[in-house]
């Protein structure tokens, strides 16, 4: 085995860190992910944050409902916003967190944030 210098092996640790936090945040929620009710959600830029808009559905007067618009970052991969819930009307406080490129959680929350519930919603495209 070679032995590389000691500034050689901290400059490659330094860019080797800077890639892998890159990589974290590469990965963009846009696109369109299938419910845990099976509707087709679509992830996209609005209102300066993050929304989501309903563009299928079994049920044509949800279709075309946004659900969430201006959600605003809140940690890597995690955004916070008003989440609309189209069976009651009612809205939450909301969080979507992309877990990986193909897997986006979606939580609505009442009380504050101290009762939460959720869903794992896979990429369709």
């Amino acid at each position: 085995m070679s032995k590389m210098k000691p500034a050689l092996l901290g400059l490659v640790g330094v860019v080797s860190v800077a890639f892998l936090a890159q990589g974290a945040e590469a990965a963009s929620p846009n696109g369109v992910w299938k419910s845990n009710t099976g509707r087709h959600i679509q992830v996209f830029s609005c209102g300066g944050g993050l929304g989501m808009k309903i563009v299928r559905s079994s049920k044509p007067a949800h279709v075309g409902k946004v659900i969430m618009c201006g959600a605003k970052k809140v940690g890597p991969n995690k955004w916070k916003g008003t989440l609309l819930n189209v069976s009651d009307g009612k809205k939450y406080t909301g969080y979507a967190t992309l877990k990986s490129a193909k897997a986006l959680r979606v939580e609505g929350c009442v009380l504050g944030g101290l009762i939460c519930q959720g869903h794992t919603w896979p990429r369709i495209k």
